[in-house]
């Protein structure tokens, strides 16, 4: 009997957040609407307020643009891979660490097929993460001597993650 699998991460699929473009799009309109309103009713808006509140937005909007560059350059690049490697069988060694670092929390996830170790590493922003986009956190089903398939990209330290499959019966089980 041919086992199923579930692709629990695939680096390839389209997944851009839209609320940090929304809020880089909307935040000019709304400086300006702030402005006209607080002109219109005789408000005094200082103008290093107004100074400041644009400083923000010119030093927010080349980040996230930054970000959505490096989202895509990334999915493209996992669409377009030529040289892949496929493992396939059981799980060995999972591992899961979490770390605190500065604004953000590093988690990274070890694991072996057929001998060859693996790493997924993500980072997220502890708070305000929604101000950046970031690609799709994936939790993988690390489950000691799951069968899985996992397709990647590149050799030693430089292994990249283009998919992760794990067989259905072994997910169904993890969920029980």
């Amino acid at each position: 009997m041919k086992s199923e699998y579930t692709t629990v991460l695939d680096a390839g699929t389209a997944a851009l957040p839209a609320l940090p473009l929304i809020l880089m799009l909307a935040t000019p309109v709304l400086i300006l609407a702030c402005t006209h309103v607080a002109k219109a009713r005789s408000w005094h808006v200082s103008r290093p307020l107004k100074i400041s509140l644009w400083a923000c937005y010119i030093a927010y909007a080349p980040a996230v643009l930054f970000q959505y560059w490096s989202l895509w350059q990334d999915q493209n690049s996992a669409q377009n891979a030529t040289s892949m490697s496929v493992e396939a069988g059981r799980l060995d060694a999972p591992a899961v660490y979490r770390a605190p670092d500065g604004l953000f929390v590093e988690i990274s996830q070890d694991f072996a097929v057929n001998g060859v170790a693996f790493q997924y590493t993500h980072r997220t922003l502890r708070v305000l993460s929604f101000l950046l986009p970031q690609s799709e956190l994936v939790a993988l089903p690390l489950r000691d001597h799951a069968h899985v398939r996992v397709t990647y990209r590149g050799d030693g330290g430089d292994r990249r993650l283009l998919r992760f499959e794990i067989a259905t019966s072994d997910l169904d089980a993890a969920h029980d």
